[in-house]
């Protein structure tokens, strides 16, 4: 049934979110799994950490406001939010049945995209860029207690953007508004372009398109591939060791400088000396917007950005993973996010060796299409940039009022 699934060309990496009981007990600190569980060692007897790693979650990035500041649902509460939620596929289903479902699902899609033009630039084609097996999910997710990936703050919420990061989207803006979003092939992210992905931190996490990420490791290093066509080479230090020297900051990288140190049987990452991670924001992409807390794009430039991750197996099938974002000139305070990874029972079951590289390259036919697109009718162009402007201007007027809200919080001492 898998070699038909894969076949249909359902799945374009096979994984599996099994073992709901280990997922949901992780989610939940101090048990007595946790505390029985002893970490494996390598060979020259580091916590071994190797493995093909499913790292989606379907815990919410943000805490729904129901619930607060706690951090935990009760197993109602849980079961009750999947009762409402919308079905997927799940591993056990008939293979053929899954298949129309998706055939089901393109239809639609399509039905809209060949419908007359009602005027509305870009309204036809949107949402109906992929097939639907781009998305499908062969598996059905485990089960966690928890409310939200974000647990520092305790709200649950991200922080606020700054002034600063506010004043500089909106004069990015500014500059803008002059422009097509395909004047250039510089008019294009940096991942459109192929230059480099989604980056840090948002890249860990997983997406239906691309969640396994493999962890090799050797004496003295770490390595993490990531499906989007770059290895993380971490080199790490001893448990009571110094972390090694970080490169000098005017050395500077897409995806920063890590330096690793074992904590016990956690390993502990720190990143720095990221490069530019705002050219990566495609202006109708909507910049900075729905981009840091999810797998898209950081809205500072990386200069002064500080992420530290912890990675630390609790159960056999189970990898918890936390990460820390530090960076004051980009967001009011710091935050910190918890998740669980899933060991890929495909790969564990010798079906699957290896990752494919996300293969892209820079000249491809859709930037040459869309720069070319924009010069035959330039007034279609800037039309189409100014309607996603407006988006853009509406969302920066939100975050903005959010850090209203939040100073006037701060003053009254809550």
């Amino acid at each position: 049934m898998r070699q038909q699934r894969i076949g249909a060309g359902m799945v374009m990496v096979a994984l599996a979110l099994f073992g709901v009981a280990s997922v949901t007990t992780a989610g939940q600190a101090g048990t007595q799994e946790e505390n029985d569980y002893t970490t494996p060692r390598t060979p020259w007897g580091d916590p071994d950490l190797q493995g093909m790693w499913d790292t989606r979650t379907y815990t919410p990035f943000e805490r729904p406001a129901e619930f607060g500041t706690r951090e935990f649902m009760t197993e109602n509460e849980a079961a009750e939010r999947e009762r409402l939620g919308l079905r997927r596929v799940i591993s056990d289903d008939d293979d053929d049945q899954i298949a129309q479902e998706l055939v089901d699902q393109d239809v639609r899609r399509y039905a809209r995209s060949d419908a007359p033009d009602d005027g509305r630039p870009g309204y036809r084609i949107a949402g109906a860029e992929y097939n639907a097996f781009w998305s499908a999910d062969p598996t059905t997710p485990g089960v966690s207690l928890r409310t939200s990936q974000i647990v520092d703050p305790q709200d649950g919420q991200m922080p606020p953007l700054t002034a600063m990061t506010l004043d500089t989207w909106g004069a990015r803006e500014e500059l803008r508004s002059v422009r097509s979003q395909a004047d250039d092939w510089e008019d294009r992210g940096l991942s459109e372009r192929c230059i480099t992905r989604n980056g840090l931190p948002g890249e860990m996490l997983g997406s239906s398109q691309q969640p396994l990420k493999e962890i090799v490791q050797s004496p003295g290093y770490v390595s993490i591939v990531m499906p989007y066509g770059y290895v993380r080479i971490i080199p790490v230090s001893a448990e009571g060791e110094e972390m090694l020297a970080p490169l000098g900051s005017g050395v500077r990288q897409w995806n920063g400088d890590s330096r690793g140190r074992w904590e016990g049987d956690t390993l502990v990452v720190e990143t720095a000396n990221f490069k530019e991670t705002v050219n990566n924001a495609v202006p109708a992409h909507g910049g900075p917007f729905g981009g840091s807390a999810h797998v898209h794009y950081y809205p500072g430039d990386g200069q002064t950005l500080r992420l530290t991750e912890r990675f630390r197996r609790l159960a056999e099938n189970t990898l918890e993973y936390q990460y820390t974002v530090d960076d004051s000139e980009v967001f009011v305070q710091a935050f910190s996010t918890v998740n669980y990874f899933t060991l890929d029972s495909w790969a564990v079951e010798g079906n699957q060796d290896r990752l494919f590289e996300y293969a892209c390259h820079e000249h491809n036919y859709g930037m040459i299409n869309a720069i070319r697109g924009a010069q035959v009718d330039r007034q279609w162009a800037l039309d189409e940039a100014a309607r996603e402007a407006g988006i853009r201007r509406g969302e920066l007027r939100e975050k903005r009022e959010q850090l209203r809200e939040w100073e006037a919080q701060q003053q009254d001492g809550r």
